[in-house]
């Protein structure tokens, strides 16, 4: 009865939060693309993925804190380079799963985020964090981010929903859906679905893809970035 109690309650909190994260659906009279062929695969630089190396943040340049970022279940932060690029920091357990994510959807023709992992960087001006602490030194030596580049030329539209939308019955969307189950992506809430404004055409992406390649199942078995849960898993039931 207690167990029962428990999880009841964080179903509660889990529904409440969600309706408090409920997306507003885009609404754009520009072209929606969700997929873009990408040509030879074979020839893709996956260690940069989408931004490439041009695009790759420098781990030995020094970065100013910006704000907190209280949003999502992970710990995160802006921050803005030497150049004056801005980033999202974030911690925790998503930062190397999320970015190998993304190298795989990128590979396959979907649109992601230019995202980079950072074993270590040096933040000035950090202030003490709601969340994060663990990872962030006195001296502002961050350990095991995931920096994601705010572009110029992006603007977020709005959100939208994997059962309502422009490519409903597509191959490129049952793609998509095929690609979250082959990296055990469990966290598929619609907020986590972003419509980009960007060269003229409102694109479709997965933004968040941090709770992946781990165990999914419930909110006790589930896991994010655990190589051997992951590993465990079967994407071919049978034959």
């Amino acid at each position: 009865m207690v167990a029962l109690f428990i999880c009841s309650i964080a179903i509660s909190a889990g529904a409440q939060k969600h309706e408090k994260q409920k997306a507003k659906e885009a609404r754009s009279d520009l072209s929606p693309v969700i997929w873009r062929d990408r040509g030879d695969i074979g020839g893709l630089n996956l260690i940069y993925g989408a931004g490439g190396k041009e695009h790759a943040p420098d781990p030995n340049a020094g970065y100013t804190f910006v704000k907190e970022d209280m949003s999502g279940t992970s710990p995160k932060f802006d921050v803005k380079d030497t150049q004056g690029v801005e980033w999202r920091v974030k911690l925790g357990a998503e930062p190397q799963s999320e970015t190998a994510a993304t190298r795989f959807l990128w590979a396959a023709g979907y649109f992601v985020d230019e995202d980079y992992y950072l074993p270590l960087l040096k933040v000035t001006g950090v202030p003490k964090l709601r969340r994060g602490t663990d990872f962030v030194t006195e001296d502002g030596a961050v350990s095991g981010a995931r920096l994601k580049r705010k572009g110029k030329n992006i603007k977020k539209i709005g959100n939208w929903d994997w059962f309502k939308n422009p490519f409903d019955g597509t191959r490129e969307l049952n793609g998509l859906r095929v690609m979250m189950a082959l990296i055990n992506n469990w966290d598929l809430k619609n907020v986590n679905n972003v419509v980009y404004q960007s060269d003229g055409e409102a694109r479709y992406v997965v933004s968040d893809l941090g709770a992946s390649f781990g165990k999914t199942g419930n909110n006790i078995s589930r896991s994010k970035s655990n190589v051997e849960g992951y590993g465990k898993s079967k994407f071919i039931d049978k034959l």
